[in-house]
């Protein structure tokens, strides 16, 4: 039987020039736009 830790988080983060995004992290790995941790998810 395998597991997987599918977990996300997602944090607001805001550049040195003052610019903001969200980075999303997946099982320990961090992703910058949502449609990569779709992508990501969909293939486990």
């Amino acid at each position: 039987m395998q597991t997987s830790d599918a977990r996300v988080t997602a944090r607001i983060v805001r550049t040195e020039d003052g610019e903001n995004h969200t980075e999303y992290r997946v099982g320990g790995v961090s992703y910058p736009p949502a449609e990569v941790v779709e992508a990501t998810l969909k293939a486990r």
